[in-house]
């Protein structure tokens, strides 16, 4: 039997290895693995790769069913979804950067290398870039102009959903 999340934790699916699910502490960024319904997707990001660095939990998520709003995670830093913009940009050499923009600017900018697709694929297409990388996924979620895209991302998130 997994342990289920503690009261303040939020349960988050693992992005790249379904099945997973996480318990998020908002307060800390710490996680300790979970069970039940999601309400959102959570990434490891290992950063720079240096001997002995702890991944970073970086997240999107609602809190509950009730609650009204989508929050950003990174580590122990977190953003109301509605009071910040996001930017995600392909640089000349192929690394992404990553922008969390704050009312006086820059908060957050993380840069990465390009995912590694793995050998071509004729099949692949946007969604599999997609697939592959987290924070394209949330730029593309949270710069959604459709009518109602943000609302239908909190409810769905906010009710939970089972991991896959």
């Amino acid at each position: 039997m997994s342990p289920r999340a503690a009261s303040d934790a939020v349960v988050l699916q693992d992005y790249d290895q379904h099945g997973r699910v996480w318990a998020l502490a908002p307060a800390t960024g710490l996680l300790t693995p979970a069970s039940g319904r999601c309400h959102g997707f959570l990434h490891l990001d290992t950063g720079t790769g240096g001997t002995g660095e702890l991944p970073v939990a970086a997240a999107l998520y609602a809190e509950g069913p009730g609650t009204g709003a989508l929050w950003l995670q990174y580590g122990p830093r977190r953003w109301d979804c509605a009071t910040v913009a996001v930017r995600q940009a392909c640089e000349a050499d192929g690394h992404r950067l990553f922008t969390v923009f704050g009312q006086r600017g820059p908060e957050l900018e993380l840069r990465y290398p390009a995912p590694d697709p793995g050998p071509a694929e004729p099949a692949d297409d946007w969604i599999d870039t997609v697939a592959d990388d987290f924070f394209l996924w949330t730029a593309e979620r949270l710069t959604d102009d459709t009518e109602g895209a943000r609302r239908a991302l909190l409810r769905h998130f906010g009710t939970g959903f089972l991991p896959v």
